[in-house]
């Protein structure tokens, strides 16, 4: 893991649990995006795993993984 995302999974470990349970996707999805503005967390798709549901599904949403945009219109030209 590299160590900008060694800092994204520290951090969020330290405050998830301080954030009321339904604000706490809108609080990491907000941590995605600070963390992708200023340091280097591309390889956030390769370690997933290593982060719990919620900052999964913020790192998801945040980079559109998995989100694949099939065109059907393309499928009957």
């Amino acid at each position: 893991m590299s160590p900008e995302l060694a800092l994204l999974h520290e951090v969020w470990d330290s405050i998830r649990s301080h954030i009321a349970a339904k604000e706490r996707l809108n609080i990491a999805e907000v941590l995605v995006r600070v963390f992708d503005d200023n340091v280097d967390i591309a390889e956030a798709e390769t370690q997933l795993m290593e982060f719990d549901s919620v900052m999964k599904a913020a790192i998801v949403t945040h980079f559109d993984i998995g989100l694949e945009d099939n065109d059907d219109d393309d499928d009957w030209n």
